[in-house]
């Protein structure tokens, strides 16, 4: 149950050879720090666990430090833990010399979906180094793209992928925390090689996932999943000289991204019959996109749980069962619709103007309806889970669905082979507009209902 204790250091200067890190419990149970070498300058110490790990001796991080001129280094610290003084050491500075974190921790978990765990418990920041580099080495040159959802846990995995990405000279952009259509989009839109999504989607707060992409801002399919899980499991995670050390920015990913919706959209036709829209975004990502959008769009938009802070005050699925507040909020607000997401906002759920919680393929088949109706025919692909409410809307306008195995990646793979203007996965809500991009994007399935709607 209990980690290891997790210090994420961020050294701004030093030029100390010998490092040594002394932390105690204090009587709130926080870890503080009494030392840092002899010129080191720490950001932040997280919090220690309130029981030690029964083992006495382990290397608990491997880690990038922020020194002078603009440069990343890797560090190995291990761990010992005395009495109730926990001692941190620095092994190796610059670089690591011939260390290799053997095998792999099994208990995480591989899908095409993503790579998945308990954060600290079966998902480690080591682990997290090893994904991400090896990760890079299968996707080959250019920049990386790493952005994460509203959890507690996102920040020092964020860390973790970016030392694990830089241990290996990637170019990192950081665009911190976004809903994960966002983060996909700004892949397309730096030309990257890829990008890190890190979350959990509509999994409990303590989860937290890696989601890996590719060019274009497509999520991986099995096949590379495959084949960087054999590459951890061999993985070096240091080097005694590093020929090169990455570079991080940050950037915000969001004008771009409302920019190219806000094309799509018919504006006019919004602005001349204004919805009001409840939104409900759960504590997550959505958060910083959806209400503006709406807005932008010329909605008059209410707004309930959206904050960014890390609580979430209800389950993160959006469903009947735990959009009750939302419901009460559409009623009392007067509104004619409600939505809502999950926590990186890849999902919609719809609640009806008098507060009846739409299932997740009634409110995928609303945009099917609505993009089927401006141009009949053609194909919509889906998973195997969803409904066949879905087939009854394509009939209507002469249209075919096609289905493939639940997934993302499954999904968006037939779309793009048979150039599909309209896809998802009706039975998580999750909905794709190719005209914008081949992602289940939440925020842009609410700008096209409200379309619909007007």
């Amino acid at each position: 149950m209990y980690g290891l204790p997790l210090f994420i250091l961020h050294v701004r200067q030093t030029d100390s050879q010998s490092f040594r890190v002394y932390s105690h419990q204090s009587p709130d149970k926080r870890s503080t720090v009494q030392r840092l070498g002899h010129h080191g300058l720490i950001d932040q110490v997280c919090q220690l666990p309130e029981q030690p790990s029964l083992r006495s001796r382990h290397t608990i991080l491997l880690y990038t430090l922020y020194l002078s001129r603009l440069r990343y280094y890797l560090f190995l610290f291990e761990y010992r833990f005395i009495g109730e003084a926990a001692k941190i050491f620095l092994i190796q500075e610059r670089c690591l010399v011939d260390v290799r974190l053997k095998g792999f921790n099994e208990a995480v978990i591989f899908t095409s979906s993503g790579i998945r765990g308990v954060f600290n418990e079966t998902l480690t920041l080591e682990d997290i180094v090893k994904i991400s580099s090896s990760f890079a080495e299968v996707i080959g040159e250019g920049k990386i793209v790493v952005g994460r959802d509203t959890r507690p846990s996102g920040k020092p995995i964020a860390e973790a992928v970016i030392a694990g990405l830089t241990s290996i000279g990637k170019e990192v952009v950081d665009v911190e925390v976004a809903p994960t259509p966002t983060i996909l989009h700004a892949i397309r839109d730096l030309k990257a090689a890829g990008g890190i999504i890190i979350s959990a989607s509509h999994n409990p707060p303590e989860w937290n996932a890696l989601k890996l992409a590719g060019p274009e801002g497509l999520l991986l399919d099995e096949e590379y999943y495959t084949s960087i899980k054999k590459r951890i499991s061999k993985r070096t995670v240091g080097r005694d000289r590093p020929r090169l050390i990455g570079t991080v920015r940050t950037w915000n990913p969001f004008p771009s991204y409302f920019r190219s919706i806000l094309d799509y959209i018919d504006r006019e036709a919004v602005r001349s019959n204004p919805v009001k829209v409840a939104v409900d975004c759960g504590g997550g990502a959505g958060a910083l996109a959806t209400p503006i959008l709406l807005r932008k769009l010329g909605c008059e938009v209410k707004t309930i749980h959206c904050h960014t802070c890390g609580f979430f005050p209800r389950p993160l699925e959006p469903n009947q069962k735990t959009l009750g507040d939302l419901s009460q909020f559409v009623i009392s607000t007067g509104s004619d619709v409600g939505v809502a997401h999950d926590c990186d906002a890849d999902r919609m759920v719809c609640v009806s103007e008098d507060g009846a919680v739409l299932r997740p393929d009634e409110g995928f088949a609303l945009i099917v309806d609505g993009v089927l109706r401006e141009k009949r025919g053609g194909l919509v692909v889906t998973n195997v889970a969803t409904s066949l409410l879905v087939e009854d809307v394509a009939e209507k306008y002469g249209a075919k669905v096609v289905r493939v195995a639940v997934g993302e990646a499954n999904v968006v793979k037939e779309m793009v082979r048979l150039k599909a203007k309209v896809g998802g996965e009706g039975s998580s809500g999750g909905v794709i507009l190719a005209a914008v991009h081949y992602v289940r994007d939440g925020p842009l399935a609410c700008a096209k209902l409200v379309e619909i709607l007007a």
